[in-house]
């Protein structure tokens, strides 16, 4: 209400007399009190009865006051807070340099969000200045007045404290901020959910009341009213710190809800809306009929933790998401990295847990890539692509991406630049490329979830950006943060890629990081990165993307190595057959492993990559008998030029007892058994949850620093728990 409004009433209940009241009515209410109560002369009773009725009169006006009061608070304009920036090889293996040297190379072994004090205080003031507007008048009217006035000065601190959360709660809202303070503060998970289509159309409604809506931004001492950008009625709105707010669950609480609608998702399954592909298995193949066996390399861990996912929630992740060679490689086995070239390779091997008799042996080539410290970094030119369609709502999907994105912008050099693309019903570049910390925050900070799924155009934008501001000399990359459930446009893989197909011919690669359990398309997101010379990772909570953008942020940005084939030949005199232990979907055709125009792996800075194989000897193989040459092929990113490499592995690499082995090949068999035995490999179908824990917790004592060694024995332990594993195993594999 504004103060000259206020002021008028005040002014007409100021010599406001109460009527005189009707012949006889106060000498029948004095009969009716007791004697021993009167305590004032007869003739003060008068002037006693009046003033009661005043006070009466008083205190009717008063709440006609509050009845308009209430009124007039609809049409106070509605503010936001914004957060204030704080800102040597073991016995028994072969270990192997090679590459060429980098000379300019080097080995290298969140804020706090601000209080609104400033909108306390104007609070306040507000109050003192009401109170001082008061007229002095009699002990009665003054008090009436003080109310008055903290009424009034309640109602406008409303304006400037907390408005946003009204509107929140009557969506169904509340703020939530990070359990550790860090910074960020998003939406918590509605009460209510919804389907793809229904949370599109509501927020449609949404954003309609929105469009007369105008919003103020808090900038240290400063408010000011700022009208809604088209931008910001599209899906971008302000959603910061508030005075009130409620803590988020754990990603790992929060249950989606069935993504198809009803109560329960089909089949009995605990996710609904699940994509995944089934490669099939790897057989066993006899070196007399192939000796040699060809795959691109993988980086990628998407697969691990999502099945980690469905099983810290209480269910078994379905067979045809377990990748075993992204199980693998999620691990870090300690391999050693080169002192002068670009990869190490390690050959090591032992009898194999897997299967019975003396004959069958586990094989681990292990490949190291060269260690580039943070300060040696190249520049990086940064295009995030974020999903903001309404299934990004789910489980508070876009708050997670937010948090990953601040984590990464914590451990960006000044010289880095950062734009910003959007993607629901249309595609929409958001922020150009800059270096500017508070824009790039600003602008992430501003994503709500609204819309359908133009994966396509999204990704069109953001190659077209990045082609335009490609800096020569510099890591220019994309990062993809989705559920992945493109239904707009095309919606395939390959589809997206061929219409983006030159971006990555220019050296523009392409990372995608998934969010989401239920309504989540795992396929197009492996393979888009896998296509887009990338790497792909699902990120479940903050500790993962930590994992990612800090712990593995140089190898994440920066490739050493792209098209990174290797080809393995066995000898048929000692080895009789092999089986490589995943990779189905990376398989090369062994007659095209030196066609330099295959697209095969990209490895970062740092990454570590193990191939595992399961092969049976001969009988009478001596101890420098040749078991296998290894090839490794890639493309150097440092001198452009194609590099290939070949190192030997013999009986003497091969220890004579598991339990003898190195960590690292203990290690490296127990997550492949555990990946075998998730996917229900025929050859895993002896395999023992019970005994498979115990060899890990033996592993985890040689890895006692490393909490994710110390995480898998409880995942095990997990798994075991849940109802027991079918026996159902794919005979045909």
């Amino acid at each position: 209400m504004k103060n000259n409004e206020m002021r008028r009433i005040e002014e007409r209940l100021i010599p406001a007399a109460a009527p005189d009241p009707p012949e006889g009515l106060l000498e029948s209410i004095q009969k009716e009190i007791p004697e021993h109560l009167h305590l004032v002369e007869e003739k003060s009773e008068p002037t006693l009865t009046a003033w009661r009725l005043r006070l009466i009169a008083a205190s009717i006006a008063v709440v006609v006051l509050g009845g308009l009061l209430a009124l007039r608070v609809a049409d106070v304009p509605r503010y936001s807070m914004k957060p204030l920036d704080n800102r040597e090889a073991p016995s028994g293996r072969s270990v192997t340099e090679t590459g060429p040297v980098d000379p300019a190379s080097s080995v290298d072994t969140v804020g706090k969000a601000s209080t609104p004090s400033a909108a306390v205080d104007e609070a306040g003031e507000k109050t003192a200045r009401a109170r001082q507007d008061v007229p002095r008048s009699s002990p009665a009217e003054s008090r009436d007045r003080e109310k008055l006035a903290s009424e009034r000065a309640q109602v406008e601190t409303q304006a400037v404290v907390g408005p946003e959360q009204d509107q929140l709660a009557a969506l169904g809202y509340v703020a939530v901020g990070e359990q550790d303070g860090q910074g960020l503060f998003d939406m918590a998970d509605p009460p209510k959910k919804y389907t793809d289509e229904q949370t599109g159309e509501d927020y449609g409604r949404r954003q309609e009341t929105f469009a007369d809506q105008r919003w103020a931004s808090v900038d240290q001492k400063e408010i000011r009213e700022v009208p809604a950008s088209e931008a910001e009625l599209e899906g971008v709105a302000a959603i910061t710190e508030s005075p009130l707010r409620v803590e988020a669950p754990p990603a790992t609480q929060r249950i989606a809800p069935p993504s198809t609608g009803g109560t329960h998702e089909p089949n009995d399954a605990p996710y609904g809306d699940m994509f995944f592909k089934s490669y099939g298995t790897n057989p066993f193949i006899d070196t007399e009929d192939d000796a040699q066996s060809t795959f691109g390399l993988d980086v990628d861990t998407g697969s691990f933790t999502l099945a980690r996912g469905y099983i810290e929630r209480g269910h078994l992740p379905p067979s045809e998401a377990i990748r075993v060679e992204e199980f693998v490689n999620y691990f870090d086995y300690g391999d050693p990295a080169p002192r002068r070239g670009e990869f190490t390779i390690t050959a090591e091997g032992a009898p194999s847990p897997f299967a019975s008799g003396p004959r069958y042996q586990l094989v681990r080539f292990g490949i190291k890539g060269r260690e580039i410290s943070s300060a040696d970094r190249k520049p990086a030119m940064l295009i995030f692509v974020v999903d903001v369609s309404g299934s990004m709502q789910q489980e508070n999907r876009l708050g997670l991406v937010k948090r990953s994105l601040e984590v990464l912008l914590d451990q960006l050099h000044g010289e880095d630049q950062v734009g910003l693309v959007i993607y629901g019903n249309r595609g929409r570049v958001l922020l150009e490329p800059t270096s500017d910390r508070y824009a790039i925050e600003r602008a992430i900070h501003h994503l709500v979830p609204n819309g359908s799924t133009n994966a396509e155009e999204g990704l069109t934008l953001a190659y077209d950006l990045a082609r335009n501001y490609r800096r020569r000399g510099a890591i220019n990359r994309i990062i993809l943060c989705s559920d992945g459930v493109a239904n707009v446009g095309r919606t395939g893989p390959e589809s997206i890629l061929r219409r983006i197909q030159s971006g990555a011919d220019q050296g523009i690669e392409l990372t995608t990081i998934g969010f989401g359990m239920g309504n989540y398309n795992d396929v197009l997101m492996e393979q888009l990165a896998d296509q887009g010379d990338g790497s792909y990772a699902y990120v479940d909570t903050l500790d993962e993307a930590r994992r990612i953008f800090v712990e593995n942020l140089t190898g994440t940005l920066q490739t050493i190595a792209s098209d990174a084939k290797i080809q393995v030949e066995f000898n048929p005199e000692t080895v009789s057959r092999y089986r490589l232990l995943g990779y189905e979907n990376r398989d090369i055709a062994d007659h095209r492993f030196r066609d330099d125009s295959v697209d095969a792996g990209e490895i970062g800075a740092g990454h570590e990559v193990t191939a595992l194989y399961e092969i049976k000897l001969q009988q009478n193989v001596g101890k420098g008998d040749l078991l296998a040459t290894l090839r490794l092929r890639y493309r150097s990113k440092v001198t452009g030029e194609v590099v290939e490499t070949a190192v030997d592995m013999t009986r003497r690499n091969i220890s004579k007892r598991w339990e003898s082995a190195s960590p690292a090949l203990r290690l490296s068999s127990v997550v492949a058994e555990f990946a075998e035995i998730l996917k229900g490999s025929y050859w895993a179908k002896e395999g023992s949850l019970d005994r498979l824990e115990q060899r890990a917790a033996g592993v985890a004592a040689d890895y006692r620093g490393d909490r994710e060694v110390q995480d898998l024995v409880t995942l095990i332990d997990q798994t075991r728990r849940l109802t027991p594993i079918s026996e159902g195993y794919n005979e045909d594999e």
